[in-house]
């Protein structure tokens, strides 16, 4: 029997963005356990917890607001997309997600820099 998913794909990426400029982790793990999502990990806990330590990472060491950039990188497939958070000082960005699209399955990976 296929579990029924509650949320929508816009809706978790909704959140997502709102958790990671907020840098509140907690917030995203109802959607998390979404049988929509998929992470580029071993398992969602593994995901969540590391999410947890870039997220509280990056409110320590961000200066200012995070601003989202999505960006297509170029040697990525197309329908991978780059959810990068910037602080308003640093070059490089302080969140580094991978998002990919998949026949209503939301594939999130989250990259150390």
């Amino acid at each position: 029997m296929e579990a029924k998913a509650i949320f929508e794909i816009e809706e978790i990426k909704e959140k997502l963005i709102e958790c990671c400029i907020s840098c509140n982790a907690i917030d995203f793990l109802p959607f998390l356990l979404s049988p929509l999502v998929g992470v580029g990990f071993p398992n969602k806990i593994r995901f969540y917890s590391f999410l947890k330590s870039i997220l509280k990472c990056a409110r320590e060491e961000s200066i200012g607001m995070l601003e989202l950039r999505i960006e297509q990188e170029s040697w990525e497939q197309e329908n991978v997309k780059s959810f990068n958070f910037y602080d308003e000082a640093h070059k490089f960005p302080r969140i580094n997600l991978k998002i990919r699209e998949e026949k209503n399955c939301l594939i999130i990976d989250l990259k150390p820099f």
